[in-house]
């Protein structure tokens, strides 16, 4: 059902008068609020897909290195969204999902001012015990991993990561938002996120299984809560979320490798607190406009 329809007057019918312009089909590809439509068979998929690679990989290859696994089944949120949108819209709204990786006025500068600002509260995680002697800075790792960065940004950017957004923000999250208001969708999507990746906490040699899992739901929320600021603002475009995600996952890998503690609290704190102040700033909307109608 479509919501906001313009209604027509007979007597100015576009067929008794020609010249009459018709109204604009919105551009799917820059949609920010969908109704839920197919949401359901979406997270069945995404995690029927993501969930059995992640239980076989292990039992087929035991002891051997997880990456692959977790590469592939990452992919279950873009599967699904593929899925599912060929299923509802046919090729027609498959082409209007992968539009959404189109750069074209998507929002300026304001969706990377808010992943600097969580790049920002990752990098005050890690030097904060430094600064308080909680902890100690590993230079010559530091240095060896910073001389890595673009390789590991383009990988994770494509198959660690970020290619889990056309799922995430391009399908499920206008779909939460159509239902929901932009607050409750994302921290819906935030929960339902940190689950999906839940497999990956018994999974040796995977940097959830170093991780509590409570700790690791609040941080997913907070991460959640600023990419849906990002996507919002980015008018529906996931190459900002992409980018966003890509850089935080490189962000608290050289973390990790420069002082340790993955999540450690005070990462958790500062996220959640980069979280709180967009939510403060936009009044709990994250970058959706108010006068947003449901479309589908």
């Amino acid at each position: 059902m479509f919501l906001g329809m313009a209604t027509t007057n007979p007597s100015t019918h576009p067929s008794t008068h020609p010249l009459s312009s018709a109204p604009s089909t919105p551009d799917q590809s820059r949609t920010t609020v969908v109704a839920p439509h197919g949401l359901s068979a979406f997270f069945l998929l995404a995690f029927a897909f993501s969930w059995t690679t992640w239980w076989i990989f292990p039992r087929l290859f035991p002891g051997a290195d997880p990456t692959p696994a977790v590469v592939i089944g990452a992919f279950g949120p873009m599967v699904a969204a593929v899925i599912v949108t060929a299923a509802t819209q046919g090729r027609q709204g498959v082409g209007a999902l992968f539009r959404r990786h189109s750069l074209r006025r998507r929002g300026g500068l304001m969706p990377y001012a808010a992943a600097a600002l969580i790049l920002l509260a990752i990098a005050g995680s890690a030097a904060l015990p430094v600064y308080l002697g909680q902890a100690t800075l590993d230079e010559a790792a530091l240095r060896q991993a910073l001389m890595t960065v673009p390789i590991q940004f383009l990988v994770i950017a494509l198959v660690g990561g970020g290619n889990e957004e056309l799922g995430w923000r391009g399908f499920a999250l206008p779909r939460l938002q159509g239902a929901h208001s932009p607050l409750a969708a994302n921290v819906m999507l935030g929960i339902i996120w940190a689950v999906w990746h839940a497999p990956l906490f018994f999974m040796a040699g995977t940097s959830q299984a170093n991780i509590h899992f409570p700790s690791y739901v609040l941080l997913c929320l907070g991460i959640t809560v600023v990419l849906g600021y990002v996507f919002n603002t980015a008018r529906g475009g996931v190459i900002a979320a992409v980018i966003t995600h890509a850089a935080i996952n490189v962000a608290s890998g050289l973390k990790g490798v420069a002082v340790g503690a993955p999540a450690s609290p005070i990462e958790v704190g500062l996220v959640l607190l980069v979280a709180l102040f967009l939510l403060v700033c936009t009044r709990g909307r994250l970058g959706l406009s108010r006068d947003t109608r449901v479309e589908g």
